[in-house]
């Protein structure tokens, strides 16, 4: 009863838009889980079996190849889901990517199942799908167009961007490593670009995060 209660409260919440009669089928078939920040939410070639919604806590979703390089994508947050996922599950049943809690982590999860059955029974769900494709196709295609046309510097600029933006912070705790790997780039680069940025006065670069002051 109490879970039925939490998952009540946060799609009220998060997801004020879906219908009454929407609500009550995810009362009847979702649960909330807990990712704790770091631990791996989905990853590449893993099964997808259910839907996640996200509650509460700030999710980034990366492509990685069979060397390990990886490419960032974007960031899931509170009423959000991921559509690569449901892609992937409505498809061929297996992840296409990497997703890992940037903090800790709450979602709803929902039977893969229900993706398309509830399609054609509640247009708050149709129309919550659809959007979820679109949007996230935008920020694919945000990650086409920096590799294909912009500099370095750039793609720099837009990932420190998403990530203030997503952290609801300025500080953000990471590397020039992981910055390195999420752009598939070299650490040499990405310190070197990072220094130019310090030299201008945008970013101050402290041990394992840095402060971002640009718009």
């Amino acid at each position: 009863m109490e879970n039925h209660k939490e998952i009540e409260l946060q799609l009220k919440k998060n997801f004020g838009h879906f219908s009454d009669d929407l609500v009550q089928e995810i009362l009847a078939h979702g649960e909330i889980v807990f990712f704790p920040e770091g631990e791996l939410m989905m990853d590449i070639g893993q099964k997808v079996e259910q839907i996640p919604l996200i509650v509460e806590g700030n999710v980034k979703v990366f492509r990685e190849d069979e060397d390990d390089n990886e490419i960032f994508l974007y960031y899931l947050q509170p009423g959000e889901a991921c559509a690569i996922t449901m892609i992937c599950s409505a498809r061929e049943g297996f992840s296409k990517i990497k997703a890992i809690p940037m903090e800790d982590t709450r979602v709803i999860v929902l039977p893969i199942s229900k993706l398309d059955e509830w399609m054609p029974k509640y247009k708050s769900w149709y129309y919550f799908v659809m959007d979820s494709y679109q949007d996230r196709f935008e920020e694919l295609l945000k990650v086409v167009d920096g590799i294909a046309f912009k500099n370095m510097d750039e793609r720099l600029l837009v990932y420190l961007k998403k990530s203030i933006k997503a952290n609801g912070s300025t500080t953000i705790h990471t590397t020039h490593q992981q910055i390195a790997q999420e752009l598939n780039s070299s650490r040499e680069v990405i310190g070197r670009l990072l220094k130019k940025l310090e030299q201008k006065g945008l970013v101050r670069i402290g041990r394992n995060y840095l402060e971002y002051f640009g718009k």
